[in-house]
């Protein structure tokens, strides 16, 4: 049954008694959820004291509106003995849920990034500071309370980290981050200006290999990032808007000589004025001139306005096809 393509055809387990025993594991191990089988999903695995050790992944996000607190609540409960994935709804993840969560010895995966109610940064922490397995933490991107937060309740394998909501400036300047985060996001982040976003980079940059900070960060300067490749050495894919970084950020005052970065990744607001603070040609001499010698992938926003019949973008072109599996993508 494990050679099975996914999704996993429910019709398998109608067979015999033994192909049900067989298969049955592998229909609820990633479950496909969706607001049409939602409660019914809710009702099987509540009258069920053995359907919800098969649950690996808990995706909720697709649920639109359907449930309540007590379902992802009730949920997290029956599954917390083999989930390994959660994904938060947007709506029905309030307190009793966020307690639930606890219990999830095995989780390696907690992403609230859709979840819109508040949440409570010293709650979460206290559950989850027992998940030792715990991988990937992805904050609310609507709101997140985290006044007198203690910071000694990080999961120690913490490696991917995507930070959003109401944090403020006070938590990333006197936090103190694990080291062992390699992935950082930032986005919808109203609160956070530049010094403290570089005194996190400062922190984090010299075990960071990829970093993403996108729109909307309203209290970000035009060029509050410029310094991004310096604070992170060992950086190997970016993901940046445009809003918050000039031609600059890979000149040679801003970007040593063979920088690592493989990957870059520029994302636009659209917003006016955007779509010349950076251009194809600046890439490309900062691959020539050795600054950024493993370039490879540039991928840009269409709202950038680069075209492929413009001179520069296609010297940017064939710069990048000389390299394995080079190129730019403009989408």
């Amino acid at each position: 049954m494990s050679f099975v393509p996914s999704p996993f055809p429910v019709a398998l387990a109608y067979v015999c008694r033994a192909w049900y025993h067989a298969g049955i594991c592998h229909v609820y191990r990633r479950p496909r959820l969706y607001p049409k089988n939602y409660l019914d999903f809710v009702t099987t695995i509540s009258s069920s004291d053995v359907l919800g050790k098969y649950v690996h992944v808990l995706d909720l996000r697709f649920t639109i509106q359907s449930g309540k607190n007590s379902y992802t609540s009730r949920l997290l409960r029956r599954c917390s003995k083999t989930v390994e994935e959660f994904y938060a709804p947007q709506t029905s993840f309030g307190y009793a849920p966020l307690i639930s969560v606890r219990h999830c010895s095995h989780l390696r995966v907690l992403d609230l990034s859709l979840v819109s109610e508040t949440v409570d940064l010293r709650e979460l922490f206290l559950a989850i500071k027992n998940l030792q397995q715990l991988t990937v933490l992805n904050f609310p991107r609507s709101s997140v309370f985290c006044v007198d937060f203690q910071d000694d309740l990080w999961p120690p394998n913490l490696s991917t980290l995507g930070l959003a909501g109401g944090i403020s400036d006070e938590f990333l300047l006197y936090t103190q981050f694990p080291h062992t985060i390699t992935e950082l996001t930032m986005a919808h982040c109203p609160f956070v200006k530049m010094s403290a976003v570089r005194s996190l980079l400062k922190q984090l940059g010299p075990s960071l290999t990829a970093l993403r900070i996108t729109f909307p960060m309203p209290a970000l300067g035009f060029n509050a990032l410029d310094t991004m490749l310096t604070l992170c050495p060992f950086l190997h894919r970016l993901v940046v808007s445009t809003d918050y970084i000039t031609h600059r950020l890979i000149s040679s005052e801003n970007c040593a000589e063979n920088h690592p970065l493989e990957v870059l990744d520029l994302d636009c607001s659209g917003m006016l004025g955007q779509s010349h603070k950076i251009q194809a040609d600046d890439i490309a001499l900062a691959i020539l001139e050795g600054r950024l010698p493993k370039l490879r992938v540039v991928r840009a926003s269409l709202k950038l306005g680069w075209s492929k019949d413009d001179e520069e973008v296609s010297e940017l072109i064939e710069v990048l096809s000389e390299k394995e599996d080079g190129g730019l993508w403009i989408a």
